[in-house]
């Protein structure tokens, strides 16, 4: 995506507070189609199942060892369609990368980027993007992106952006065979209510764009069971989590609800109900279970949750860059995975 002068971006934001973030957008150009760049060829005959795979890179900060771990690790290695949040194109923070390029020219995979926010806050960024990618082993047909409905103003926070959370639809073939997939990152500074109408925005388009096709949707769905951003809210999570109560999310998520109702089965893409961020806290580490599968039309083989914590990568080779930066994981999510007929 075209990068914008830092005292544009600027210009631009001003204009949030009275135009709200929309407004704003719509005179943005890289807010309005997702870039497509199929770089690899097809991968060959239909395979029996697709791996998919979710995965939260935390924007890139450690790409060289995220890339070992997608190339190493047995359970990410093959998959096919990878739905990854929070990757960065241009920012300091990164390297000032096209971490989604970093990716898919590293591991051979073509992809779909759907631009999410613009930060404002550091000078030094190149482009200051972050979003949504989608990585497919299969060529993009088509691709489009949908800003879903705001439940947190971003440009009033410490981090100052501008943008809303998105949705990205990208329709593959795969050796003759056609599936949608939604990569998606739902707001967590909201109530659960606005996540559930986040979800309804995307299974509305998916329904219009996908008429007929098996469909996947994947994604950091902030399923925090609670507001992220009020702290009352997160110390009473806190003491039901003590308690061992909130251990599954979709009983006060109703996304997970309004999903099923449209066909959709997170159940068994998604196995056990395991941890899939970590948040550390000032009393400890917050366990979240907030990266999803979603599917229709499609029959879930198997599936699995991969930790990210460095300690458990095991696999990679002696000359894995892994091994080379003293770090103690790759991102603060982990990666979720399931194997699927369709």
């Amino acid at each position: 995506m075209k990068a914008i002068p830092y005292s544009e971006r600027i210009r631009l934001g001003e204009r949030v507070p009275e135009e709200g973030q929309f407004a704003v957008m719509r005179d943005i150009p890289p807010f309005s189609a997702p870039d497509v760049c199929n770089l690899s060829v097809p991968a060959g005959p239909a395979p029996e199942t697709l791996r998919a795979a979710v995965f939260n890179v935390e924007h890139g900060y450690r790409s060289r060892e995220i890339v070992s771990f997608l190339k190493d690790c047995l359970a990410l290695q093959n998959a096919d369609v990878l739905f990854a949040n929070e990757t960065d194109d241009g920012t300091e923070r990164s390297g000032n990368i096209d971490v989604s390029r970093e990716i898919a020219e590293r591991l051979g995979y073509n992809y779909a980027y759907a631009l999410e926010f613009i930060e404002l806050v550091n000078p030094n960024d190149r482009k200051g993007y972050e979003g949504n990618t989608l990585f497919s082993k299969w060529p993009i047909v088509r691709a489009e992106a949908l800003h879903l409905p705001e439940g947190y103003n971003w440009y009033f926070d410490s981090q100052k952006r501008i943008g809303a959370r998105v949705a990205l639809f990208c329709e593959l073939d795969v050796a003759g065979r056609r599936i949608g997939v939604v990569c998606t990152h739902l707001e967590n500074r909201t109530v659960p209510a606005s996540r559930a109408a986040q979800m309804q925005a995307i299974l509305e388009k998916a329904d219009a764009m996908f008429k007929g096709l098996p469909v996947l949707i994947g994604g950091d769905l902030n399923t925090n069971a609670f507001d992220y951003g009020e702290a009352e809210a997160l110390r009473a999570f806190r003491r039901q989590q003590a308690d061992g109560i909130v251990v599954d999310p979709s009983p006060f998520e109703p996304l997970f609800a309004l999903a099923e109702r449209a066909g959709y089965d997170y159940r068994t893409l998604n196995g056990e109900a395991l941890p899939t961020r970590r948040r550390p806290t000032g009393d400890g580490v917050l366990y979240l279970h907030l990266d999803w599968i979603f599917g229709r039309g499609v029959t879930c083989v198997q599936n699995g949750t991969i930790s990210t914590l460095l300690k458990d990568c095991g696999r990679a080779g002696e000359r894995s860059s892994l091994y080379e930066t003293p770090i103690a994981e790759l991102s603060d999510h982990n990666a979720v995975w399931a194997d699927i007929a369709f």
